[in-house]
């Protein structure tokens, strides 16, 4: 005794059966190739410095680039800066200001003499203007705390401050 099995072209498939879509139609893969290259990417980027003397140079390489929101990611919220222009508390306020008033490729900073005693990094400044010399500051004093900047100015600026203003973070008695 034979079966009588139907019998079907080769290239028609039986209506019965289903053909699973292969990764690359239902975007599947596609998703997972994404996600992984989006984790590679993340790996390799560059993490942002915590040595004081390192964060420092880096926000102000980010200022001579005319890079606001690279310098911000060194600033602290509650940074306070201070120098011959005046105190300027909050980094909304500055960066309000800076919008304002801070034209790139402008201005240029040259830092030297960098040296840092924990938190504390002592430098010397020269600002300059297109190729003039504006200012030189040979005693700044940046405060740096789990790699933002809480306070900019002199060793000076930071007595009056902390004279008024004793309890902020970057007052060497807290």
């Amino acid at each position: 005794m034979t079966a009588d099995y139907p019998s079907y072209p080769l290239e028609q498939s039986h209506p019965a059966r289903c053909h699973p879509k292969s990764p690359f139609q239902s975007g599947l893969l596609l998703i997972l190739m994404g996600i992984l290259l989006a984790f590679l990417l993340a790996s390799c980027a560059p993490e942002q410095p915590t040595d004081p003397v390192a964060v420092v140079q880096a926000a102000y390489d980010c200022l001579n680039q005319g890079d606001l929101d690279c310098y911000f990611k060194f600033i602290s919220d509650d940074v306070v800066m201070h120098d011959s222009g005046g105190r300027a508390a909050g980094s909304q306020t500055i960066r309000d200001d800076m919008e304002l008033n801070f034209t790139p490729g402008e201005i240029r900073f040259e830092l030297s003499d960098l040296s840092s005693n924990g938190s504390d990094v002592t430098y010397s400044l020269e600002i300059y203007e297109g190729d003039k010399l504006v200012r030189t500051y040979f005693n700044g004093l940046t405060v740096v705390v789990d790699g933002k900047i809480i306070f900019d100015g002199t060793e000076e600026y930071r007595r009056m401050e902390c004279n008024e203003y004793p309890s902020q973070r970057f007052c060497p008695e807290n």
